[in-house]
């Protein structure tokens, strides 16, 4: 899915619109589209066993020639292509199954043939699928099975925050004077040192992830990915996230997936799914929802004072909505279009369009969009992964911590939460940071951000930092020791690391280039850590399902 229609939008508004308009009201925007409606008015595309077909023969295809993510890509896309009570399907679900079955993940093959038999699997072809059921309740008798992994859960690993157990304690929110809210240590942290596992209020994977990832909890597990009943661009790892998707947000995006696809950048679809989502806490009383965020933008949030941690949605929606958000003229400009375009896609959808029918609830929609989409563009935690694609995910709490190309932290999205792990000393007063990319252990000229960066690399000190960057430090004899000792003790890599990183900062190397390689080989490692454990935890959820589904015990 490409997002040609914005792009398009782009180039018309260089053409039409003087480049001193750039910061004209949102008005403009929204006329500016509605004119060029005909760039975004593909018509929808619908289920269709045809693409079904063609996507499961390229699956084959690729999987005859032993390209096992290629093959499951395309089994997923024809998994969500296949229409409602047609055998593509099943046998979208079967190809699948095969899959597994070939590289040895016996429960995931199995709850698979469970979905192909529920699924209008083709009668005729039923054998071959019962005989690959019966070999793998034989391999898993046989003991080969790969679901026994343990599961050991990466959480909030010193003293929790009795108010707050979603948080360590010692850490407080504060003002800054450059960077506005934010997170401050009151006691000193390790590396290594887990300090957030907060649930996810809302996440978007942009439309590249939506063959591989849980549209609801944001989890990267294709192997039991079910589809939406109603449209070919939205997958979940399950019936729960499924239909709280559906409750929340997803019955407004349903009707026109694909033509958000078409005007969505990256991860911004989160902008429209956070209006949704506070209309549902509103019970979709739409005059009442619409007063409130008109009147009630910007004005400063507590996160603090939430009922954790599970806070009312009502609640985590309004803290969300009264963040005060960084503004950027450059994104102001793509993020009103968006928000036009956006609008314009959305009242297509007669659900839409039967709750906004007035104009003046079309106008508020409008405005209430664009202050949303600064509060997502300024808090939305975003992850990258070398296959493409972007998850966005806002949490109360998380979106606290502010952004700096010298991060002491580092943010994980992780199947519906978001963890903060410290990546090297903090000591009381630092300030807690993150980075979104780029950070200044890769090569770092200098911020690329949307916003005007004041970090310690980028800010009014940055020569100061930059020149502490080139220092060769000796590293002291006793420091020495330390490092070979660690080197030669036989702990997980991860771990190794998480020592070094200690090691080298009590003695003086950070920001140093040496510093920095080792930050970032204890950053990469610890991202891979979480996601194994991440995976784990999935696989444990699937073998809950499989014990039910497929021995005997069936959960409906």
């Amino acid at each position: 899915m490409d997002p040609a229609a914005i792009d398009a939008l782009l180039r018309r508004f260089d053409q039409e619109v003087p480049l001193c308009r750039r910061n004209a009201d949102i008005a403009l925007y929204r006329d500016f589209v509605a004119r060029h409606d005909q760039l975004i008015s593909a018509p929808e595309v619908a289920k269709d066993d045809g693409m079904a077909i063609r996507c499961r023969q390229a699956g084959n295809r690729a999987f005859s020639c032993l390209q096992f993510e290629p093959a499951l890509g395309q089994y997923n896309r024809s998994i969500c292509f296949a229409e409602p009570g047609s055998e593509q399907l099943g046998l979208g679900f079967g190809c699948r199954s095969a899959l597994y079955f070939e590289l040895g993940e016996y429960e995931f093959a199995l709850y698979n043939i469970e979905l192909a038999k529920r699924h209008n699997y083709p009668e005729k072809l039923l054998p071959k699928l019962l005989a690959r059921e019966a070999n793998c309740k034989e391999r898993i008798d046989e003991g080969h099975s790969k679901g026994a992994v343990p599961v050991l859960k990466l959480d909030i690993n010193v003293d929790a925050n009795r108010c707050i157990p979603i948080l360590a304690n010692g850490i407080d929110m504060t003002q800054y004077e450059d960077m506005g809210r934010g997170l401050v240590a009151v006691h000193d942290f390790n590396a290594g040192d887990l300090i957030l596992n907060e649930k996810i209020e809302l996440c978007f994977g942009s439309f590249e992830r939506s063959y591989s990832n849980c549209a609801h909890c944001g989890a990267e597990f294709r192997s039991s990915l079910i589809p939406c009943p109603g449209c070919v661009a939205f997958m979940y790892c399950g019936k729960k996230c499924r239909n709280e998707d559906f409750r929340t947000v997803h019955r407004f995006e349903c009707a026109v997936a694909t033509k958000l696809s078409n005007v969505t950048y990256a991860n911004m679809l989160i902008t429209a799914r956070l209006f949704f989502h506070g209309l549902t806490t509103f019970k979709d009383n739409i005059t009442e929802y619409l007063n409130y965020c008109w009147s009630y933008a910007a004005i400063g949030s507590k996160p603090f004072d939430l009922d954790f941690p599970n806070p009312d949605p009502l609640d985590a929606f309004k803290v969300l909505h009264h963040a005060t958000p960084n503004r950027n003229r450059t994104m102001e400009h793509l993020l009103k279009l968006s928000v036009a375009a956006f609008q314009l896609v959305f009242l297509k959808n007669p659900l839409v369009a039967s709750m906004f029918y007035t104009a003046a609830h079309r106008n508020a929609m409008l405005r209430c969009l664009l202050l949303h989409g600064r509060v997502c563009s300024s808090l939305a935690l975003n992850q990258e992964d070398d296959r493409g694609g972007w998850l966005g995910a806002l949490s109360p709490i998380a979106t606290l911590v502010n952004h700096s190309c010298d991060p002491n932290a580092a943010a994980f999205v992780d199947s519906g939460t978001i963890k903060i792990a410290v990546l090297r000393p903090i000591q009381r007063g630092d300030q807690i940071s993150i980075a979104y990319p780029p950070v200044w252990w890769n090569a770092h000229d200098g911020s690329e951000q949307a916003f005007l960066c004041k970090c310690a690399v980028c800010g009014p000190d940055g020569a100061q930092w930059h020149e502490a960057h080139q220092q060769m430090s000796p590293i002291s004899p006793e420091a020495k020791r330390e490092l070979s000792e660690k080197i030669e003790e036989q702990i997980p890599l991860c771990e190794k690391f998480q020592h070094m990183v200690q090691i080298l900062a009590r003695d003086g190397h950070h920001p140093g280039e040496m510093f920095g390689e080792v930050v970032k080989r204890y950053h990469d490692l610890l991202a891979e850590e979480v996601r194994q454990r991440s995976e784990q935890s999935d696989r444990a959820r699937l073998m809950l399902r499989v014990k039910g589904d497929v021995f005997g015990q069936r959960s409906g």
